[in-house]
């Protein structure tokens, strides 16, 4: 895919890395200082359930304020409000008045603010990418997503809680506030929708909330894609349960070199975005996606497998990286799938109807993968791998088909009257 600088999808872009961003060193930095607040693991842990909890309860209703409000102003205002949040927290912070419960409630309550953030963003995007283009627009925010979070966030984090304790918390405040300006800067038209008139509100909140549901489950494609997804991810989430804990007394990856694996895997990320247009035009979009589905599982097994050795850690970083570029792909396309196939005014609610059943069992399935670590910490990783693989084998077809299905309803033209088959992207050469 081409990159240009400038145009809607460039400001949209910058936006949802600077969130993604703030984040990701908001995740990071809390569990961190945590730590040093408190010697309770079950506290410590809470900070990661209090990260699922957002989508598992608010996901849906995140999603009709996507349909239901200006997505333009929704994204600026969502943003602003987590900045006030964040710059808050770091007061508290700097002054030591801020407790481990209350860095869990901080961690529930930006989630709940992300949930909208998310919705909207996603909702935005083919309003601002003409229908050629998106494959490669959603692989770039996949691939950005991965490198802010992956390799940028972590080592951001621990240098500034160096500095001092309250320092990530301001620079994911202010991080918030860059990504509020850049949606407020996107032209007005892409903002509106349907349900953002008051003619379109008078369905009301509630009824309007399980519109998404009921979307998915009569379309007979993306129930497919929406089944195979939930299954493949809660399989691929058991395999991961206990990743760290497996390289560093397993294969005797040392500490300080855990994030150089991550990053590694994160790369894989990055290649999905630079080869999948292409990939996606000479093979099609219906195998490709099947087969990055089919090329998880296996991957996952391989690491599981791999010997205590130099040589079995760069195996593992390797098909780890793999992994990583086989749900890239999928996301990527599957993203493609919704908002061609989806109307725009339904697209917030089907897409946060679509996030909390993927999310629905990774909480319990985490839980599961560390039982099972307890017992060998490789077999979460076999078995999780080796039950995306049966799954991913036994519906390779049934992907293809609704794929194709998919792909033959009408397709909506952005709103801004991009017309070149790609997206504008600023900063993803970088």
């Amino acid at each position: 895919m081409r990159v240009r600088g400038g145009g809607a999808f460039g400001r949209l872009w910058s936006s949802m890395m600077a969130g993604y961003l703030a984040d990701a060193l908001l995740w990071t930095a809390a569990p961190l200082l945590a730590v040093r607040l408190t010697q309770d693991p079950f506290a410590v842990s809470a900070i990661s359930a209090a990260s699922y909890l957002p989508w598992l309860l608010c996901g849906v209703a995140a999603g009709v304020a996507a349909d239901r409000f200006d997505r333009r102003r929704l994204l600026g205002a969502t943003n602003l409000l987590r900045a006030a949040v964040l710059l808050g927290a770091a007061v508290l912070v700097a002054a030591d008045r801020m407790p481990v419960w209350g860095l869990v409630a901080l961690i529930f309550v930006v989630g709940v603010l992300e949930t909208v953030v998310e919705e909207g963003d996603q909702a935005l995007l083919p309003r601002v990418v003409d229908v050629a283009g998106r494959d490669a627009a959603n692989s770039r925010v996949a691939a950005g997503t991965q490198v802010a979070q992956g390799l940028v966030a972590p080592s951001a984090a621990t240098a500034l809680l160096v500095l001092a304790a309250g320092v990530p918390f301001v620079v994911s405040g202010v991080a918030f506030a860059v990504a509020a300006v850049l949606a407020l800067l996107l032209p007005r038209a892409t903002g509106r929708t349907e349900l953002s008139s008051s003619r379109g509100r008078e369905a009301g909140f509630f009824r309007q909330l399980d519109d998404g549901a009921r979307f998915l489950w009569r379309d007979r494609p993306l129930r497919t894609l929406l089944l195979v997804t939930t299954g493949s991810a809660t399989c691929l989430t058991l395999a991961q349960a206990a990743l760290v804990v497996f390289l560093v007394r397993t294969l005797r990856v040392p500490d300080a070199m855990v994030g150089l694996f991550l990053a590694v895997g994160a790369l894989g990320s990055v290649a999905a975005s630079l080869l999948l247009a292409r990939v996606v035009r000479r093979v099609g979009r219906p195998w490709v996606m099947a087969g990055s589905a089919v090329l998880c599982g296996p991957l996952l097994v391989v690491a599981g497998l791999a010997p205590a050795s130099v040589a079995g850690v760069v195996v593992a970083a390797v098909a780890f990286a793999g992994m990583t570029l086989g749900v890239t792909v999928w996301n990527s396309l599957s993203a493609s799938v919704r908002q061609s196939r989806v109307p725009d005014d339904l697209l917030g609610r089907v897409s946060g109807t679509w996030r909390t059943v993927c999310w629905v069992l990774v909480p319990l399935v985490t839980l599961l993968g560390g039982i099972l670590s307890r017992v060998d910490l490789r077999l979460p990783l076999v078995l999780g791998g080796g039950l995306a693989t049966v799954l991913a084998v036994l519906t390779a077809r049934p992907v293809a088909r609704a794929v194709s299905a998919a792909a033959g309803e009408p397709e909506m033209a952005p709103v801004d009257g991009a017309a070149s088959g790609e997206p504008e992207l600023v900063g993803a050469a970088r």
